[in-house]
């Protein structure tokens, strides 16, 4: 991966919508806290059932999310063989983890490399720092788990 400066991870992070109402201040904070992270095709991210201990940014790259498993010879390490469920396919400016990160439970998918993957990472001390003391981004992560609870209803994956 290429040496990406503070600027451009700034610049990344404001065409988030997680993070896009921040102030440029703000902005510099979190660019001081991520990490940044490659993961080779087929590497997994995200691994179905497990706590979440950060949240991706993918900057470049493809990822696909798949659930229970990965049917066939050459499945990725810590993925269960047998019948799988393919629910999306995430590119650049995507977010993963978020949901694990602020409830503590486990994930509901995994999140596999497609294509080399060059991410932002926030890992979880760190993310509850920021959480506690920007405001604007709570308010941001309401907004965006509201929208992705309506696509879903709209796609009838909701239930009950």
């Amino acid at each position: 991966m290429a040496l990406v400066s503070r600027a451009e991870t700034v610049s990344m992070l404001h065409a988030v919508p997680l993070f896009s109402g921040l102030t440029k201040r703000e902005l510099a904070v979190v660019a001081k806290l991520v990490d940044h992270v490659s993961f080779p095709p087929g590497t997994v991210i995200v691994k179905e059932l497990d706590v979440g201990r950060r949240l991706v940014v993918i900057r470049e790259g493809t990822a696909q999310v798949v659930r229970r498993g990965i049917a066939g010879e050459g499945s990725p390490a810590g993925i269960q063989q047998g019948d799988s469920r393919r629910l999306a396919t995430l590119g650049p400016g995507e977010v993963i983890g978020e949901l694990s990160l602020i409830d503590g439970m486990s994930t509901s998918a995994s999140v596999i490399a497609e294509t080399a993957v060059d991410a932002l990472v926030l890992y979880r001390t760190r993310f509850n720092k920021l959480f506690d003391s920007t405001p604007q981004l709570t308010r941001n992560l309401l907004v965006g788990l509201a929208a992705r609870v309506r696509d879903l209803d709209r796609r009838g994956d909701l239930t009950g």
